[in-house]
């Protein structure tokens, strides 16, 4: 038997959220936001995932993934302070037993970016209550779950909400003040602890953690003692601050990594390291190595760990797959060194609303006509399946 570069039980699969793919989520504070020109384009309908997820789970099944990571969607559930909406719970849990039906593991967000309106137009993450807010929502949103969803996810990219809601200032809520930054922060700190301890109290099965982007930050020039401090100290306020502050309230840890960012000082960097280095359609640099360097920096955290993204904007599908297979090889590298990676999401099941740069970018294995909804699977997700259903890279990596 040909040896396995990964586990029997490794999850392969990929990823979604309810806004960027459902169509139609017209009661949360994007849907404002696109209205205002805060998007080159209005999300509308999306992906039209909200009626067609039995094909697309179908579809993911087909190519050979064994799981998807998707997010409910909090104005559709709660549409108004107080009132849940049992048709909308309904419809999500239907989802996860669907996946359950064809033998894929549903990975369930319970918060990806979007507040509703009723929230947002109150203060958002920073309004009054918030916190208790969220924690009973969450708590309804795992009622509906039990038995469906073992894997859930809290929040997604808390900092990164922060970091373009509160400091630059281009998502909701739009502000840029250091000063609701850090209160933003703190508060989604306390979102994941409620939330955790209320799911936890009621549903002790499920496997709770955050989504938690980390950017691998590395110093221009690491000669400089000013790149090296700058690097230690970005890597410290979007990595692993938050994930220090919830650290006990985990029981895996969510990875989201698409790229290395090099440092300059402080607060400074600049997108790339040389005009020649490999880079996404995003501007991002394409970094399998910073994907391995955090790995093996999260082992510290003594937990699970799920990469609950990773992808490319790619209009060639050959760099797509390129970067599919060089980031797995990383992430075998990993296992390989005693890293506890458990499953793998790409980024993304289909091309979809990559909020403020609309659907320009196409991060899909599955390409979706935006005309007549018609979904094509690309090469790269047919060769990502061959992957997931082997366990194996291909010869050469």
């Amino acid at each position: 038997m040909p040896v396995r570069d990964f586990p029997d039980e490794f999850l392969f699969g990929a990823a979604t959220s309810s806004h960027q793919v459902e169509g139609g989520n017209d009661n949360c504070d994007w849907w404002d936001w696109e209205l205002a020109k805060g998007s080159r384009d209005l999300s509308g309908s999306a992906c039209e995932h909200y009626q067609r997820y039995p094909e697309d789970i179908a579809m993911a099944r087909d190519l050979g993934l064994n799981s998807y990571r998707f997010s409910l969607e909090w104005s559709r559930i709660e549409p108004e302070p107080g009132r849940f909406d049992e048709r909308e719970l309904a419809h999500y849990r239907d989802m996860a037993l669907r996946c359950r039906e064809f033998g894929v593991e549903p990975i369930v967000s319970l918060h990806h970016f979007t507040l509703p309106r009723w929230l947002s137009a109150n203060g958002g993450v920073l309004s009054p209550g918030s916190t208790e807010r969220f924690a009973a929502y969450c708590a309804v949103a795992a009622d509906a779950l039990e038995g469906a969803a073992r894997y859930v996810l809290t929040i997604n990219e808390p900092m990164i909400l922060v970091l373009m809601g509160y400091v630059d200032g281009v998502w909701p809520p739009g502000k840029r003040s250091p000063t609701a930054a850090l209160a933003a922060a703190r508060r989604l700190v306390s979102w994941h602890l409620a939330a955790y301890g209320r799911i936890r109290a009621r549903h002790p099965d499920m496997l709770l953690g955050v989504a938690k982007h980390w950017i691998d930050f590395q110093p221009l020039d690491g000669h400089r003692a000013l790149h090296r401090g700058g690097s230690r100290l970005q890597s410290y306020l979007l990595n692993r601050w938050y994930l220090g502050a919830v650290r006990q309230a985990q029981d895996f840890i969510g990875l989201n990594y698409y790229s290395t960012r090099y440092v300059t000082g402080p607060l400074r960097g600049v997108p790339l390291a040389s005009e020649d280095e490999p880079r996404t359609e995003m501007g991002w640099s394409i970094s399998p190595q910073g994907l391995y360097r955090a790995l093996l920096a999260l082992r510290a955290y003594d937990r699970p760990i799920m990469i609950t993204e990773n992808g490319i904007a790619a209009a060639q599908d050959d760099q797509r797959l390129a970067y599919i297979v060089d980031h797995l090889a990383a992430v075998s590298k990993a296992l390989h060194q005693g890293v506890p990676v458990i499953g793998y999401q790409y980024w993304s099941l289909l091309d979809n609303f990559e909020w403020a740069e609309g659907y320009r970018p196409q991060f899909g294995i599955i390409g979706v006509d935006r005309a007549t909804q018609h979904r094509t699977v690309r090469p790269s997700g047919r060769r990502y399946g061959e992957i997931a259903r082997s366990g194996r890279l291909p010869k050469g990596t």
